[in-house]
């Protein structure tokens, strides 16, 4: 299931997230990294749709710091403090896992 497999690529990029920060946090001058929340799968056996994902709500303007096709171009990505740990992010995660996983969609 397409919800099941969100769940599961939500909370093993948080898990990530919580490596990078155990190794970014204590570098002179880094400050804090920013979180990716939890997801929680929902299993609802009588409906039509078993599956669905819960998170918390999050009120407010949000900025998309990396795109999943390309194609939108975001100058807060570089131009911000938060933008630029979310690609420092991206990248660290590409190399930990030999290139074989990628972060996208990072918004806040």
């Amino acid at each position: 299931s397409v919800v099941i497999q969100e769940c599961y690529v939500q909370n093993t990029a948080r898990e990530y997230a919580k490596l990078y920060a155990a190794e970014a946090e204590p570098l002179e001058g880094f400050g804090e990294v920013p979180e990716i929340i939890q997801i929680f799968l929902i299993h609802r056996p009588a409906n039509n749709i078993p599956y669905a994902t819960v998170e918390e709500e999050l009120v407010g303007e949000f900025v998309k710091y990396s795109v999943k096709d390309g194609k939108e171009v975001n100058f807060l990505r570089r131009d911000s403090e938060a933008g630029q740990k979310c690609c420092t992010f991206q990248h660290w995660v590409y190399e930990k896992t030999n290139g074989n996983l990628l972060v996208t969609d990072l918004q806040g």
